[in-house]
């Protein structure tokens, strides 16, 4: 293994070990796309096919984890939904053994790019999201639990670690407060949720159809908390404020636009209604999720320098825009666009 406890790739052993277990001929070069936390994803060509994506993960994403998130992709595509279809191996299993301890799936590879995302995208995403969250809503159904709020504690102290920080202090101490004064999340409603909804997981292809793809992190988890990461993410324009570190100016707030919220919240429910609670909490789960990364994204640049200081300063100034005013704004909304 490297320094960081990933292991080494032997491009022609992964080569063998796809054509062995999916019964097909991996020709050419094959290709690193994507490395992230150990996780490595990489194209390969195969003769009389399509190329074939393999996600490689690491020793911690234990085998009950990759069964998980290939059940919902296996789910999901079998249901019709656009997502990188799931291959079985030539014995009818979802993964296999990479190497010790390590397990890979493969997935068939989607030609396209990332979308920008105008009114249209999002209201295609909000249904689209309505309808998966629609799927499943107990462990009978799904048994593979996100658990996102029992990284609440982790978050922290991740965030109080980093208050200790000279440049990040006061951030980070900022982020372990807002964390600590959340109510109670754990009333919300569970269903199928993918725990990363961005363009950067959207591919739209030559002929219009728009993949929502990355779903290593999907499973049984709050609802909300995928519209809280659109919301935060995609209907926010900065304010007329900036804070300035390392050299740039970065804006220290946001407001959330009125004509992108309310038209993913009134997408979102001619498929599903949101209840009480959702509606109520819709605020504090924004707050929840932008502070769970900035947490993580803080202490990540702290540990490798220029690696997600964007990425943390963006997630901190939209937790901190979700004043009481605008927690009461949004829950308006959401109450308004139910129709």
């Amino acid at each position: 293994m490297n320094l960081a406890g990933t292991p080494q790739l032997d491009f022609a052993e992964i080569a063998r070990l796809v054509n062995t277990n999916y019964g097909v001929e991996v020709w050419g070069e094959i290709e690193e796309l994507n490395e992230r936390d150990g996780q490595r994803v990489l194209k390969c060509n195969i003769l009389d096919g399509k190329p074939l994506i393999v996600r490689l993960c690491v020793p911690i994403r234990r085998y009950e984890r990759v069964l998980s998130d290939t059940g919902a992709l296996l789910r999901l595509s079998r249901g019709g939904f656009p997502v990188p279809h799931l291959r079985l191996t030539v014995k009818g299993e979802r993964i296999f053994q990479w190497q010790t301890g390590c397990w890979a799936y493969v997935l068939d590879y989607i030609e396209g790019e990332q979308p920008e995302m105008d009114l249209p995208t999002l209201n295609y995403l909000a249904g689209l999201l309505a309808e998966i969250h629609d799927l499943v809503h107990t462990t009978a159904e799904y048994p593979a639990l996100v658990n996102w709020l029992e990284e609440l504690p982790v978050s922290i102290e991740r965030a109080e670690r980093s208050s200790l920080h000279p440049q990040w202090g006061k951030i980070a101490r900022e982020v372990a407060d807002n964390l600590r004064s959340l109510p109670d999340l754990s009333v919300l409603p569970l269903g199928l949720i993918h725990t990363d909804v961005h363009e950067g997981n959207m591919l739209r292809t030559s002929d219009g159809e728009l993949f929502l793809i990355d779903w290593e992190d999907a499973g049984l988890g709050e609802m909300v908390f995928d519209m809280a990461l659109v919301l935060g993410w995609n209907c926010v324009w900065p304010k007329n404020t900036f804070i300035s570190l390392f050299g740039s100016r970065l804006p220290d707030r946001y407001d959330f636009d009125e004509e992108y919220s309310c038209a993913f919240l009134r997408a979102y429910q001619k498929v599903r209604k949101l209840g009480e609670q959702e509606v109520n909490l819709l605020g504090a789960a924004i707050r929840f999720v932008m502070g769970w990364f900035a947490a993580r994204d803080i202490e990540r640049e702290i540990i490798s320098p220029g690696i997600s200081d964007g990425l943390a300063i963006t997630n901190w100034a939209i937790m901190r825009s979700v004043t009481p005013l605008w927690e009461r704004k949004l829950a308006q909304w959401a109450v308004e666009t139910a129709g």
